[in-house]
């Protein structure tokens, strides 16, 4: 379970160039056009065509650009940290991310299709965490050292 333990950082800039799509968490919107995304991501073995660009390993999923909270529209963006400058491919996007407060999670290992709509649920269910969001950048990063979470808070 997300606790609130975790402590307030504050990030860094950075951008991260991938495939974005435009989508809610109504049914039938995120959990279709996400799962798109990562689909077409490694069809089109974006991951190969960026190994010379990428700043660092971490995969990116990228949330941004909210309507309002969960309730709302928002950018979902998969990708890999590149440099500011780098020219983005063709079909890709770049999203500079600006330093903002928040915390991270750690989310418990097992296949991410099934351990990362548990944690967002745990998330929007969570007593005190929607209180604190400030819906301006989150992400998810995906590593060797397993799956970590960040959300914009206060």
């Amino acid at each position: 379970m997300a606790e609130l333990a975790e402590p307030l950082v504050q990030t860094e800039n950075f951008s991260v160039m991938g495939l974005r799509v435009r989508t809610s968490n109504a049914p039938g919107d995120a959990d279709v056009k996400i799962p798109a995304i990562y689909s077409k991501f490694y069809k089109e073995d974006i991951p190969k065509k960026m190994e010379s660009l990428r700043k660092f390993d971490p995969l990116f999923a990228v949330y941004s650009s909210y309507e309002s909270d969960e309730n709302g529209a928002y950018d979902f963006l998969l990708g890999y940290a590149v440099e500011p400058t780098t020219k983005p491919l063709p079909g890709m996007e770049i999203l500079h991310i600006s330093p903002q407060n928040g915390r991270y999670f750690a989310i418990q290992p097992g296949p991410p299709e099934e351990v990362v709509p548990k944690f967002w649920a745990e998330i929007w269910n969570h007593p005190e965490i929607p209180k604190i969001r400030t819906f301006q950048t989150d992400w998810e990063e995906y590593s060797e050292a397993g799956i970590r979470v960040f959300l914009s808070t206060h």
